[in-house]
């Protein structure tokens, strides 16, 4: 009797784990940041390309973080994506200057997030 009472709770374990994580195997980090950083306007334009397949719906770049040399300057949240494969961004940075290293953070509101540094020339 103990074995099949220790194979049943070993199953049941599985099956609430399968559940548990079921939405994890579907969501992923965005795959790539491009960031580009115009020095005559001081404007940063951020890409997080982030294929979804219903951007308005429950999956979606939540969040974008920028640092300007290790200094947070922007943290925005949001509700839906621009589109299918990209979360599209542009931010004012009237302190950056030759030299500098920005940081840009993106994170999927169900799992994962990236992270990249460009070095302003």
């Amino acid at each position: 009797m103990l074995k099949f009472s220790t194979k049943k709770s070993m199953i049941i374990n599985v099956i609430i784990g399968f559940i548990l994580f079921s939405g994890v195997a579907f969501a992923h980090p965005p795959s790539t940041i491009n960031a580009t950083f115009d020095q005559d306007t001081k404007i940063l334009t951020i890409q997080a390309l982030h294929n979804v397949p219903n951007p308005t719906g429950d999956h979606y770049i939540e969040e974008i973080k920028v640092k300007l040399n290790g200094k947070d300057m922007v943290l925005q949240y949001f509700l839906t994506q621009t589109s299918s494969g990209i979360q599209d961004a542009q931010y004012l940075l009237i302190d950056a200057k030759s030299g500098d290293t920005i940081e840009v953070y993106a994170l999927c509101n169900k799992f994962g997030d990236k992270t990249i540094t460009i070095k302003i020339d």
